[in-house]
């Protein structure tokens, strides 16, 4: 849900609108000591593997499609007869929290995994969309 900015001159950009949340403060901070609990704790005993871009800092998307241009540009300039390359995506953009939930159970956060499921499993949303004239 967004509401316009006041001040505005006009509200055609994204920036001209502040989002509101309709999460509740509580569940806020619960993501916070989640957050500190799984930086500080989980995976400083078994850190993530070194290609993981999600959840590390100073890495991103980006940086992970950058890396695989760089490899496939040197794959070109050796010029390979052939080049294979099989990305599986699936779990960077897929809904389902199943593999979020089965690497923290592989980090031993399973008091976490039952908040998630307990918290997000048959959750509902609604969304009302109003047209202006």
């Amino acid at each position: 849900m967004l509401i316009p900015k006041p001040g505005r001159n006009s509200h055609s950009r994204p920036k001209d609108f502040r989002p509101i949340s309709l999460t509740s403060f509580l569940l806020k901070i619960m993501e916070r000591l989640v957050d500190r609990y799984l930086r500080e704790e989980a995976l400083a005993l078994l850190p993530l593997h070194p290609n993981q871009h999600a959840y590390q800092a100073a890495k991103s998307m980006e940086i992970a499609l950058h890396q695989l241009m760089v490899w496939v540009e040197k794959a070109f300039d050796q010029q390979e007869r052939t080049l294979d390359i099989f990305l599986d995506i699936v779990g960077a953009f897929n809904t389902c929290y199943d593999s979020m939930c089965d690497a923290l159970v592989k980090h031993g956060c399973d008091s976490i995994v039952r908040w998630i499921r307990d918290t997000l499993e048959g959750l509902m949303v609604a969304v009302i969309l109003n047209v202006l004239p």
